[in-house]
């Protein structure tokens, strides 16, 4: 041990310290113990974060100097310690009897998510006000170790809300976030707007879940964003008259997704940004004699569903006049919920809407399903065709 504080000390001093993480604490006080550098006005400093059982984050400062020591002396508490600096890593294993097993490896190489990214619209360097009130990033403006692939999502999403820029209007912009829950993505797209392209914005974020909203118009209140409006009910009747630019919906669940969609295209919204989730409604009604090789396996009947209820939602919105590209939200490692579905209001030939709906229906009868999509725009799709022939 007394090498490895030695050795531990130099990294520090040198800035090749990376991070120290103690787990299996033997009194199950406290879930794990991590340890990295951090800058305060003083100067550098290592930031100790205690993840508690009960989910809270524990947070305190010490400095440098001493630092190897501290970390010495807190792992006799922990079952195992890891190490890991630049020129190399470290495995402590403790028994509770005092034995201690200790393995060394090669050095290794910061975590990519603390290191800034180019294409980041929000820094990893920068304290926001929202993403702390959010519990994303600390009152310092670091972002959680939990919280790193959240703020990725945030940043993956307005860089595809950026790239949409193209099909909104430059003047002043009416956003809908439908079923927005915590309404993560709405501050966000708030804050980049108004802030960073300095441009007026509205956005009605709306949820069935009164504690959500509640909460939610509270941090908006605490901001000072008098352009963010909660609103607890059902979309089809609360949402005010005045048409939005820009829809968005981050995993509406099963048929939600397909309340918002159905909306965003009757009151014609320029973009649409879905992401959708738990897509159960076809796997009960599909039936296909061809397709028994694949609907007997429950699972893989159900994945079948899941692509079926994407690609007929785009095919829906070709037929509406909608330009579609679906892409990957955001890394399939950090959540496998990561499918995009980007709709951009476009001219679109009569001729070959028509056809797509005709082709949508038929596809349908086909598989003997009957999507709520569908149902929601009965009539619509087809008046909205026929009126521009």
């Amino acid at each position: 041990m007394q090498k490895l504080t030695e050795m531990l000390q130099r990294s520090v001093a040198d800035g090749t310290f990376i991070r120290a993480v103690c787990s299996g604490k033997f009194d199950k006080t406290v879930k794990k113990c991590v340890f990295t550098p951090a800058e305060r006005k003083s100067g550098p400093v290592i930031l100790q974060e205690r993840f508690m059982p009960d989910g809270k984050a524990l947070h305190s400062f010490c400095g440098c100097d001493n630092f190897a020591q501290v970390l010495s002396d807190i792992s006799v508490s922990y079952k195992q310690t890891d190490i890991f600096c630049g020129d190399f890593t470290a495995s402590v294993l403790r028994s509770k009897k005092g034995a201690v097993h200790i393995s060394y490896g090669k050095g290794a190489k910061a975590p990519a998510e603390n290191k800034p990214d180019k294409n980041y619209i929000l820094s990893p360097d920068k304290k926001y006000d929202f993403l702390v009130m959010l519990g994303i990033q600390d009152k310092n403006g670091r972002v959680y170790d939990k919280k790193q692939s959240k703020f990725r999502q945030i940043n993956r999403f307005l860089e595809i809300v950026k790239d949409t820029l193209s099909s909104l209007p430059e003047d002043d912009l009416t956003v809908w976030d439908l079923c927005c829950g915590k309404s993560y993505l709405s501050f966000a797209v708030y804050y980049y707007f108004r802030y960073i392209l300095d441009r007026q914005i509205t956005i009605y974020c709306v949820d069935r879940k009164e504690d959500v909203i509640k909460e939610c118009a509270g941090y908006a209140e605490q901001l000072g964003w008098d352009g963010m409006k909660f609103i607890c009910g059902d979309i089809f009747k609360v949402l005010p008259d005045k048409t939005a630019e820009l829809v968005l919906s981050l995993h509406a669940c099963d048929t939600a997704t397909d309340m918002v969609l159905s909306e965003a295209v009757r009151r014609g919204a320029k973009v649409i940004l879905s992401s959708p989730c738990c897509q159960h409604e076809l796997a009960s009604q599909i039936k296909n004699e061809e397709l028994s090789y694949i609907l007997r396996e429950p699972i893989l009947k159900q994945k079948l569903s899941v692509v079926i209820t994407d690609a007929l939602r785009c095919r829906l919105l070709y037929a509406g006049g909608y330009k579609v590209t679906t892409l990957e939200f955001i890394d399939p490692e950090d959540t496998p919920k990561n499918l995009m579905i980007r709709a951009e209001k476009t001219y679109i030939p009569k001729k070959l809407r028509a056809n797509a709906l005709k082709e949508y229906d038929g596809i349908c009868e086909s598989l003997n399903v009957r999507p709520s999509m569908r149902r929601l725009l009965d009539g619509f799709l087809s008046d909205l065709i026929e009126g521009d022939m």
